[in-house]
């Protein structure tokens, strides 16, 4: 089942009266303006499942193989002179894993998404990912035109004037009727601004043709705020309510650090109503009738959590605040949050704060099923272990959760020390798995390179390319003579990364680690692969909506076109695949699976709309280098909110690391 039958969409039916604040045509103009930005997110949605085929070479026995793409733009640049023999399908290796009931179940639902995306089952994917996005869709836009304006006359008066009212702003005072016969600002066609405030985020974010960006900066602040609010009127901030709003933002000619600021100052705000809300266990029920959402009620900062009584706290932590002079009044607000400003205990589970499911709970079952499974927080300096959705203070919430994961450790440090450029904008976690297995892998991969073995192995594998390596299965015969000091390591770190990816997709759809908002992922190596796993059981499950944006940086998975389509299909946001034609110890460790669909880690994923690409031209030490690389290629793709100045702590850690591999081989 998909999550197109959750959420908040029956109790938030109180209309918000906004008289005073704007005007008719005002709103119907907004209403006009948010239909088309949905209407493009739709298209955007169905265009991903209609990416133009891609056809690979074909080998013997008729077999199609992707890594053939890569060789043919090679050959294209003049790298390559010649084809090498594609051969023949190879049998794909049994899984042995490690016996667990959770990777045979995570292993076999990777291994039936892979196959489904094949098959027509792509075409039920896109129905259903359509549908969920409508019903989305309709909740906005009804949420709108709820909106009650009692008088048709522009608001007289300065912006700067009492309240809310006067607020007229700079722009267009004239205006006509629309089609419909509706108020309407324009006195022509609708047009974007010539002069963009946020370049950068017009050009990620394409503004719609609208009158609104005319009016005055406090006016389309305010009609910013006012959409924040509606949203989270439907209960969930996800990731299609992101896109949304930096569509909106874009739009109405504003930055992006105005969207931010108020996204933070927002979320700051109700986090701290939150907190002030203490859980209650109903009394006089049985237990089998004591199962739904618990009561809140009054904690020492005074809010309540029954009917209309969220309204003055939620006003004195700063919801409906542009500035000094310009707010939304108490019962507006709560008209704008509707069922939200009713009931705490909405509040409380947007920041997954529920007494129902306690964070505590869902870590120790993550940590039966995956050793040192632990979310380290990394807005704080020491990196404290989350374990008490009520322990971090509201001024560390955001709307915003990231997720980082390592997937090599050279030390235990590494489990946060490459996330530590992501910044303040976003609440951020580190994810700490598989703590042992990953050093082991990290020790191993330190003595291969450093080895007599692999600087003569990697300039045979440069003579000739990775993809030739592959292809014909031939390898330095130094390389395969300490082949096992990294296959064993590696064969079970790819093993115990499933299970992760598993463990972290019921975090986050069972468990509700986040609450109600959308999660965007960061991993690399053996990390990025338990990210692949993890959006692979969503795709299978139909959880759309829950994921931002994705990053997955040498990833050991199938580069197959229609695969990264099936993850599209639960990434509302950015999905970047990072690689590197340098990593030739990818493509090395890789060797035993089925290579006929491609590596990600190794080529760009072609024939995927909206699948990003992102290469890594230099990889000294190669797969062991993207650990330090991490903070240059977030700053390179463009990452929302990730600090350049952490780069440059990376590169003079990098200095030393290349000096001590080169030193000894």
């Amino acid at each position: 089942m998909g999550r197109g039958g959750r959420g908040g969409n029956q109790s938030f039916r109180r209309p918000a009266d906004l008289t005073g604040v704007m005007t008719v045509a005002e709103k119907n103009d907004l209403t006009t303006l948010v239909t088309a930005i949905t209407e493009k997110m739709h298209n955007d949605i169905s265009s991903i499942f209609d990416s133009p085929a891609v056809t690979p070479i074909l080998g013997e026995q008729e077999h199609h193989h992707w890594l053939s793409l890569a060789l043919f733009h090679r050959h294209e640049d003049g790298k390559e002179n010649k084809f090498p023999p594609l051969p023949p399908s190879l049998p794909k290796a049994a899984a042995v894993g490690d016996g667990s009931k959770t990777y045979r179940k995570a292993h076999q639902i990777v291994e039936k998404e892979e196959a489904e995306a094949m098959t027509p089952q792509l075409r039920e994917l896109k129905k259903e990912a359509l549908l969920f996005f409508r019903k989305w869709q309709n909740g906005i836009i009804q949420r709108i035109r709820e909106i009650n304006i009692n008088d048709t006359t522009p608001p007289q008066g300065n912006p700067r004037g009492r309240g809310a009212r006067g607020s007229r702003g700079r722009g267009p005072r004239g205006g006509g009727r629309n089609a419909r016969g509706g108020l309407t600002l324009a006195i022509g066609p609708p047009r974007i601004p010539a002069n963009q405030m946020d370049r950068e985020l017009a050009q990620k974010f394409p503004p719609i043709p609208t009158t609104l960006w005319a009016l005055h900066l406090d006016k389309r602040k305010l009609l910013l705020h006012i959409a924040i609010l509606l949203v989270l009127s439907l209960q969930d901030y996800n990731g299609n309510a992101r896109v949304f709003l930096l569509n909106l933002t874009s739009s109405l000619n504003l930055s992006l650090d105005i969207y931010q600021f108020d996204e933070l100052r927002v979320s700051q705000g109700l986090a701290k109503v939150a907190l002030q809300l203490t859980p209650v266990e109903e009394t006089g029920q049985k237990p089998e009738e004591n199962k739904g959402p618990r009561r809140w009620k009054v904690g020492p900062g005074g809010a309540s959590g029954s009917n209309t009584s969220l309204a003055a706290p939620l006003k004195a932590a700063g919801i409906g605040a542009i500035h000094a002079g310009l707010r939304l009044s108490t019962a507006t607000v709560a008209g704008l949050l509707g069922a939200m400003a009713d009931h705490g205990y909405l509040l409380g589970n947007l920041f997954g704060m529920n007494a129902v499911r306690p964070t505590s709970k869902m870590l120790e079952t993550c940590c039966r099923e995956v050793p040192d499974f632990a979310f380290r927080r990394l807005y704080d300096e020491a990196g404290s272990e989350y374990r008490d959705a009520r322990e971090s203070p509201a001024e560390d919430r955001r709307l915003r959760v990231v997720i980082a994961l390592s997937g090599c450790l050279s030390d235990k440090d590494d489990v946060v020390k490459p996330w530590r450029g992501l910044g303040h904008q976003a609440e951020t976690y580190a994810v700490q798995w598989e703590v042992t297995a990953l050093m082991n892998l990290g020790s191993a991969l330190e003595t291969v390179i450093k080895s007599t073995a692999w600087d003569s192995a990697k300039k045979e594998i440069m003579s000739r390319s990775i993809f030739s390596s592959l292809i014909e299965s031939s390898w330095p015969v130094p390389l395969l003579k300490v082949s096992k000091i990294i296959d064993n390591p590696w064969g079970l770190g790819m093993v115990r990364a499933e299970k992760a990816g598993a463990i972290l997709a019921d975090a986050i759809v069972r468990h509700k680690f986040q609450g109600e908002r959308s999660v965007s992922l960061i991993g690399y190596s053996l990390a990025a692969r338990a990210i692949y796993t993890c959006l692979m059981v969503l795709a299978e499950r139909r959880q759309f909506g829950l994921i931002d944006s994705v990053v997955m940086i040498g990833t050991p998975a199938p580069s197959e076109s229609r695969v990264w389509l099936t993850l599209k299909s639960v990434v509302s946001g950015r999905l970047v695949n990072v690689y590197s034609e340098q990593d030739f110890i990818l493509g090395f460790l890789y060797r035993t699976a089925n290579i006929h669909f491609g590596v990600a880690g190794l080529q760009e994923i072609q024939g995927a709309h909206g699948v990003e690409n992102h290469c890594v031209k230099d990889l000294p030490r190669g797969h062991l280098d993207y650990q330090i690389l991490t903070g240059e290629i977030l700053r390179d793709i463009g990452w929302e909110g990730f600090e350049a100045n952490a780069v440059k702590t990376d590169q003079a850690e990098q200095k030393p690391a290349a000096k001590r591999g080169k030193s000894n081989k």
